[in-house]
């Protein structure tokens, strides 16, 4: 007798304890183990460029105070839109079926325990972060940024699990053998959750082995560059066989995940090949750009 696997049925519950009063997800406990996957990712790092402590204590609260608002910021700004066929605005004298709830209530932008967080966002805002990080610690920006965007891993992992086990961002119909039928469905469908936690995994491989055989933390935004070009380039691909987000997308050749992604793709390209022609930078250490007394300062500590 043969087993043939068809389909796997996937009915989890979405929280891990549900009082009459009192209840954890598995959604919010899986961001906070991301966010300190994240803060050991830095402090890892650092640690192993000889960077004092503080600096990536630094870097983390930038980074998740980035990451949140420019997460949340583009969950509202792309994500968030209604079809109207039968109620449309009227918008410089002409029908305008499209409503955006965030536009109509602006202050729900800074709503962060409500609405979702875009993961193109997340990227923005570890740049963004390294950015600020380099004016406050008067580093080179790409430090910073690059093993932020190491540590973002870990979030974007735990997001996806949530995902899954909220069925969310399903699939498409599939007849493949690892198809899941989420819930109630009784259609399988492609575990795209699975596929991005996939890429991601890829993604961090190849970083880590750059990061820690090659010295790929001494090239200038070579780690970010890396893990934005392959992640993203798999996403376009991984979009094909999602259901869409929004109504608006059902008439669309391609989804907003993949209008997100190229030109951040295309950026990421760009740069990892900037950073293979500046090569090796001896000092993008975070101690480079300090002042001879404020070495000394630290080194007493």
């Amino acid at each position: 007798m043969t087993f043939v696997l068809t389909y796997i049925t996937w009915d989890v519950s979405p929280f891990i304890y549900e009082g009459e009063h009192f209840a954890i997800s598995w959604y919010g406990t899986l961001w906070t183990l991301g966010l300190i996957g994240m803060l050991i990712t830095l402090l890892a790092t650092f640690k192993h460029d000889g960077v004092p402590t503080q600096y990536a204590l630094i870097t983390f609260m930038v980074s998740l105070v980035c990451v949140i608002f420019f997460g949340h910021l583009f969950q509202g700004l792309f994500y968030e839109w209604d079809y109207l066929p039968d109620n449309p605005a009227h918008v410089f004298g002409t029908d305008w079926h499209y409503r955006n709830y965030y536009f109509e209530h602006p202050w729900k932008f800074f709503d962060f325990a409500h609405g979702g967080f875009a993961s193109h966002g997340c990227v923005l805002g570890v740049l963004v972060a390294g950015w600020i990080c380099a004016k406050i610690l008067r580093c080179d920006m790409w430090f910073a940024a690059d093993r932020a965007m190491m540590g973002l891993f870990w979030v974007a992992v735990a997001v996806r699990i949530g995902n899954l086990i909220n069925n969310e961002i399903c699939g498409i119909e599939t007849s493949l053998p690892w198809g899941f039928c989420f819930g109630e469905e009784t259609v399988p469908r492609h575990p795209s959750q699975i596929y991005e936690i996939l890429s991601y995994l890829l993604a961090m491989g190849v970083a880590w082995w750059l990061f820690l055989k090659r010295d790929g933390g001494q090239y200038k935004g070579m780690l970010s560059a890396v893990i934005m070009t392959i992640v993203l380039l798999l996403r376009i691909l991984i979009e094909f066989v999602k259901l869409p987000q929004m109504e608006i997308e059902q008439d669309w050749a391609l989804l907003m995940g993949q209008w997100l992604s190229i030109p951040f793709a295309i950026y990421a390209i760009w740069l990892l090949f900037h950073s293979l022609e500046q090569g090796k930078q001896a000092d993008i250490a975070l101690f480079a750009k300090l002042t001879r007394t404020e070495k000394r300062r630290l080194k007493k500590k």
